[in-house]
């Protein structure tokens, strides 16, 4: 099922490990998601990106480069084992 979401959805980003590894990756971006503050309240929104295990596994100072802009993981959000997500700071 995710080759299809990966195929439908995602896009080629180029992500690098500082301060050598580079690579192409398949992610999919997900832009808006809501981060929550102490009472449930929406305090924010941040750029979140997907990527299999397969290809890459992200990092906190991971550099992703989108076509629209370069930022940094700043954190792990999720990984299943299959699917690892990650949140860009900025």
């Amino acid at each position: 099922m995710d080759d299809v979401v990966f195929g439908t959805l995602g896009v080629v980003a180029r992500v690098q490990r500082p301060p050598h590894l580079a690579a192409p990756v398949t992610v999919v971006v997900r832009d808006g998601v809501e981060r929550f503050g102490e009472f449930h309240q929406v305090v924010g929104r941040a750029r979140h990106v997907l990527a299999r295990n397969r290809d890459w596994v992200f990092r906190r100072g991971d550099e992703v480069a989108l076509p629209d802009r370069s930022q940094t993981v700043e954190a792990l959000v999720r990984d299943d084992g299959l699917i690892n997500e990650a949140v860009l700071h900025g």
